[in-house]
């Protein structure tokens, strides 16, 4: 099968591309940026590579024509009010129009990337299933754009007649990642505060690795028109905290703060981003979550054979990403004492010399160089 893949340069569309090659398919990745034709590495393979903007459904027809099916991963993943028109307009608009264009190049099937928490979240530690769904709770423009979205692919797989399977992965951990997302910035948070404090509430932690192959699965097994939460384990903030500390050889977790100190600090961290011109690392858009349980199953996606690693091995995957991601400021990778699974979690590329042509391959761990980041005045808290 050839397979469409927008947002292969992502985190979780390079993961699908991996994954689809590694079970025989053809990819074909189709990108935002980029030459207009050519080629994309993914780890050790190449793959055709296509440019076609989410805005542009004509260029997105040309762009699938040829495929079989589509993975649509493509999406803004961020919180706080300036980003709110994007995140609808992308998550929402950009789904009609590539369904529709998949619609308009005869594609036979398509999976499209939404998130676990269209399935809301609880004030106890219950896990929730695809049968729930987003409340009344505090719920980010994010959150209300994957609603949106999951209704405009249903809509718009049964207009047109194309089979629609949604997955819903929960908080992803891992790599690779060329931009920082509130996922693996749930783990940067803990290694830049110097008070060690965790939080009530918990989340669903999975593995980038897994979260691709379960797409994967779904693409040729899931039922069309259904949910399929793709996750590993139920963890509370204090579990979640410890594991970093002991991957990462920190001390902590120590005093469990309350919820609303989230938004008190968040709110601060907002003032100081625009102070210094720089993205906040925490906002209170996604402050106001804390507390909740984001705890979900995933016995549906194993039922069609989908499988995901320990939360351990999911946090080590996530540290051995950031460990060489300029993301984390090098006052605080000096001080790092990594445990041996997370040095074991992916093997170390070595960068270019200076002077030399940069290769682009996905995957890679190679340090690019960005602007340095600025020692925060307040830590960013999780979600």
């Amino acid at each position: 099968m050839r397979v469409a893949v927008t947002g292969a340069t992502g985190m979780v569309g390079g993961q699908v591309a991996r994954a689809a090659l590694q079970a025989g398919h053809e990819v074909r990745a189709v990108t935002r940026d980029g030459p207009a034709v050519g080629t994309l590495r993914i780890g050790e393979d190449t793959v055709e590579r296509v440019t076609a903007p989410l805005t542009d459904r004509r260029r997105l027809a040309v762009a699938l024509t040829g495929c079989d099916a589509l993975v649509h991963c493509a999406a803004v993943y961020a919180f706080g009010g300036a980003r709110a028109a994007e995140v609808e307009q992308v998550n929402v608009d950009g789904t009609q129009a590539v369904l529709e264009a998949a619609a308009d190049a005869g594609l036979a099937r398509a999976v499209v990337t939404s998130s676990s928490v269209t399935c809301g979240s609880s004030s106890i530690p219950r896990a929730r299933d695809e049968t729930d769904h987003l409340g009344a709770e505090p719920a980010p423009a994010y959150y209300a754009s994957k609603v949106s979205q999951e209704e405009v692919a249903l809509e718009t797989g049964g207009r047109r007649g194309i089979p629609v399977v949604l997955a819903l992965p929960t908080v992803i951990l891992g790599g690779p990642f060329t931009r920082l997302a509130p996922s693996n910035a749930i783990v940067l948070r803990y290694l830049l505060d110097p008070t060690r404090s965790t939080y009530p509430g918990g989340c669903n932690v999975v593995d980038a690795r897994d979260v691709g192959a379960g797409h994967v699965t779904l693409l040729e097994r899931g039922i069309a028109g259904e949910r399929y939460l793709l996750g590993g384990d139920d963890v509370t903030w204090r579990m979640l905290h410890t594991l970093v500390a002991e991957l990462a050889g920190l001390p902590g977790p120590f005093a469990e703060m309350p919820a609303g100190s989230a938004w008190t600090v968040s709110a601060a961290t907002e003032l100081w981003a625009r102070v210094t011109g720089t993205e906040p690392l925490s906002t209170r858009d996604e402050a106001q979550t804390v507390g909740r349980y984001y705890w979900y199953t995933s016995a549906k996606a194993h039922e069609l054979g989908y499988a995901g690693r320990p939360a351990r091995a999911a946090v080590a995957a996530s540290l051995a990403w950031l460990a060489v991601s300029p993301d984390l400021p090098r006052w605080v990778r000096e001080g790092l004492r990594l445990h041996p699974e997370v040095r074991a979690a992916r093997p170390l590329v070595p960068g270019p010399l200076p002077g030399e042509p940069a290769s682009e391959p996905l995957g890679a761990a190679t340090v690019r160089t960005r602007p340095p980041r600025s020692r925060p005045a307040s830590p960013r808290r999780p979600r």
